[in-house]
């Protein structure tokens, strides 16, 4: 068929007037076409005279769209022709209609027929075959003088025959899913893989990622300098396809064990980088190199652009659940020093990790731990033994918090404030802090001061407040810095009850409302009820301890109380001196005691049983 400077275009579709449409639309474009209603008599002319560009649609009688754009493209010496997919029923082309690799997939529709002309003119004008896809001696003259029919056989038998072989290919592939979870042994297998294809003599895999993860897999006898040539290569053929998008630093890994055979040459004389893809994101680079000549065939250049497609999107996978497990592990790593492994884990898995950053309105338990006398303590002592000593006293303190369930907040100076409730919160948030507190205060111990020097007098002794209300819980700062932390009065509170340990004499101070959701036989006593600094309401406050006061201190203590906060302070006085009897040096029943002496001689106004603190 002379068609003069037209370019000739097949159309396979069975109906007339879609065909006759595309027909004369197309030679207003300059084009020759042929109308075929089956693919048979497309593939007839086909092997007889090769067009310019094939249009196919799905549904043709015979041999579909699909058949035919599979032998063409997986069995003839015809794979570089442009072919057009169409489907004039379909509004969504199904899973199968992508298979045989056709240049363009149009649903076509009344609205987007222009786009099939103007996608055929672009085929036409940029048909061209990938430099090195088909090396010289690749293409075969199995065909010269065959009839058309043999050679439509055999295109039909080759394309079933490249069908099956990359239908094993999928099947090598498969399992390698089952270690997407694990990069370094998926990239073991996937060498393997590569290596059971075109038994290469190096091989290196570059995964985009901030840090990006290079696999190189080489023969044992390229020497050191093949070696890093070759590395130099890949490297900036990645950086290449990266285009700049990061600032990129390599985290390289050698794999070993995979290469058998023994070198041809000692210079490389194949080489061939391979883009990967997910879509439209860019996932890494494959490097392959030989020693041997025309090691990348149609064959062999095919197959691997066929294996990256599915691979792509398991390696994409892969270094998502990589940077994910690195940066969890970072996040346990930061947050183990300051929260229980069960909270970290209770986050980590939690669908409403969002939610839980957010402010809110929570009611927790506040404990604030403070070391007596530091202050008189770092005036003795070098810096850097107060630094060790309290390194050591918080590694100690907080190993205790974090078995309770408890969340270090923040360190002040050489005070702890400790949350229980958040991030994750219990339904005994308060039982959990006083029991923390008893055993930091039972563990003093066995916490070694170092070189740390005491002055005269002191030791190592700590006093902690605990309080339960209502605070604001969240992300809190500026712009520039927050921290996950509370505000709100039972903050300012739990400071006050730490303060009033040193009036009291009691090594663990407690809020009424940390009372209310501990047992009733828990061994706690009602030291006084007071309005502290700041607070006009009274609050009452107990102590706590590890094992119970004596009975006769307690009994004679509350009967003691009830009577001073009645306003009968002469007869209190004579119970504190009974409680006194049994713990002489009691501070809380000496304080009150004097209490009662000023106050029967010089009586408050407007007595309420609380007495008002003036200081912290």
């Amino acid at each position: 068929m002379d068609n003069g400077n037209k370019s000739l275009v097949y159309v396979v579709e069975p109906s007339k007037i879609l065909s006759r449409f595309i027909c004369t639309e197309l030679e207003k474009k300059n084009c020759a076409v042929l109308c075929f209603a089956d693919g048979l008599s497309a593939l007839r002319k086909i092997a007889e005279e090769p067009p310019a560009c094939i249009i196919a649609d799905k549904i043709v009688p015979v041999i579909d769209g699909i058949e035919l754009c599979s032998i063409i493209k997986e069995g003839s010496d015809h794979s570089e022709i442009p072919f057009i997919l169409i489907s004039a029923e379909d509004s969504v082309l199904d899973f199968w209609t992508a298979i045989p690799g056709a240049n363009k997939i149009i649903p076509l529709s009344s609205g987007n027929f222009n786009e099939l002309i103007e996608e055929t003119v672009r085929q036409l004008e940029c048909k061209s075959i990938e430099p090195n896809v088909f090396l010289e001696g690749e293409r075969s003259d199995e065909f010269a003088g065959r009839s058309v029919n043999d050679t439509i056989l055999l295109w039909t038998i080759r394309s079933m025959n490249k069908s099956g072989f990359f239908l094993s290919m999928i099947k090598q592939a498969l399992p390698l899913y089952n270690y997407v979870d694990n990069t370094d042994t998926l990239m073991r297998q996937q060498f393997s893989l590569f290596y059971k294809l075109c038994a290469f003599d190096a091989a290196a895999v570059i995964l985009d990622s901030q840090t990006a993860k290079a696999y190189t897999c080489c023969s044992a006898m390229l020497g050191s300098e093949a070696k890093d040539s070759f590395w130099q290569i890949c490297r900036t053929d990645y950086e290449q396809q990266a285009k700049g998008k990061h600032s990129v630093s390599y985290e390289k890994q050698e794999i070993s064990g995979i290469i058998e055979h023994e070198l041809a040459r000692e210079n490389f004389e194949s080489y061939r980088s391979f883009v990967i893809r997910a879509g439209e994101s860019f996932v890494g680079t494959v490097h392959i190199a030989s020693c041997r000549k025309r090691l990348f065939t149609y064959k062999v250049q095919s197959s691997m652009e066929f294996l990256l497609s599915p691979l792509a999107f398991l390696l994409q996978e892969s270094v998502r659940q990589g940077n994910i497990s690195q940066a969890e592990s970072k996040l346990r790593q930061a947050f183990s020093k300051f929260v229980p492994k069960e909270i970290i884990n209770d986050i980590l898995v939690s669908e409403n990790v969002q939610e839980q950053a957010h402010n809110e309105k929570r009611r927790l338990a506040i404990l604030i731990c403070d070391i007596r006398n530091f202050t008189s303590i770092s005036e003795i002592n070098q810096p850097e033994d107060v630094v060790n000593f309290l390194n050591n006293y918080f590694t100690h303190m907080v190993d205790i918090v974090k078995r309770y369930g408890g969340t270090v907040d923040k360190f002040i100076g050489d005070a702890i404030m400790v949350l229980f409730g958040a991030p994750i919160s219990y339904i005994d948030n308060a039982r959990r802090a006083v029991s923390a507190a008893i055993e930091m205060y039972s563990h003093l111990d066995k916490v070694s001061c170092g070189q740390l020097k005491f002055p005269e007098g002191i030791r190592l002794d700590i006093g902690i407040g605990i309080h339960y209300g209502e605070v604001i819980v969240g992300n809190i700062g500026s712009k520039d810095k927050t921290n996950y932390t509370v505000i709100g009065d039972a903050v300012n509170l739990t400071s006050r009850l730490e303060g009033l340990t040193k009036l009291y004499g009691a090594p663990l101070i407690i809020s009424g409302a940390v009372r209310n959701e501990l047992p009733e036989d828990a061994n706690v006593m009602l030291l006084d009820s007071v309005k502290v600094k700041g607070k006009r309401k009274d609050v009452q406050v107990y102590r706590a301890d590890a094992k119970a006061l004596p009975k006769s201190f307690t009994d004679n203590y509350e009967k003691g109380f009830n009577l001073y906060s009645s306003g009968a302070w002469t007869l209190a006085q004579s119970y504190f001196e009974k409680a006194l009897e049994v713990l002489p040096q009691d501070k809380a029943a000496l304080l009150m005691m004097d209490r009662c002496l000023k106050f029967a001689a010089h009586p408050p106004e407007d007595w309420d049983g609380a007495v008002a603190l003036t200081s912290k």
